[in-house]
């Protein structure tokens, strides 16, 4: 048997990493296999933030969402890991699809190491200052994390 052939299921899973102004989403491939990073979204609110997840629904078809859950660095939930939930129970409701939450705990620390060794270090001129980070670069952390949390989703599967 070669690898890959065992899943009969094809379909993609969305991850979303949430933030108050920011959500950073990825997609696996169709085998769910290889995770991508595809966007950030900007949103003001969760009405708009729920349409554009609608907009990557009608262009990814994905069979699953799985949303990063914020939980304090004990493993215990916190007033935004609530706030996350309660949005996955709303948009699950909406968009009729299993959604799934997963501990992101230090997915953004990952993801900022991640743009440092793009850059070649923290101390590197291109690399914006560790206060007062550029848009671009907040971005692009978002969309690194939730490539990170769909990959760490991916290998706790396998498990």
């Amino acid at each position: 048997m070669q690898a890959g052939l065992y899943t009969t299921a094809m379909g993609r899973i969305l991850c979303l990493d949430i933030g108050e102004k920011r959500t950073g989403v990825a997609v696996t491939d169709e085998t769910k296999t290889i995770a991508q990073g595809l966007r950030t979204i900007e949103h003001k609110g969760q009405n708009q933030l729920i349409e554009e997840i609608k907009r990557l629904m009608s262009e990814y078809e994905p069979e699953l969402i799985v949303i990063g859950r914020p939980l304090s660095l004990s493993g215990k939930p916190s007033t935004r890991s609530e706030m996350v939930r309660r949005f996955s129970t709303k948009l699950g409701k909406l968009l009729k699809l299993p959604i799934e939450l997963f501990d992101e705990r230090y997915s953004t620390t990952r993801a900022n190491r991640v743009l440092e060794q793009a850059y070649g270090g923290p101390r590197r001129r291109q690399m914006p200052p560790a206060t007062g980070r550029t848009r671009s670069h907040k971005m692009a952390v978002d969309r690194i994390a939730a490539t990170i949390i769909l990959e760490d989703y991916l290998a706790a599967r396998k498990t």
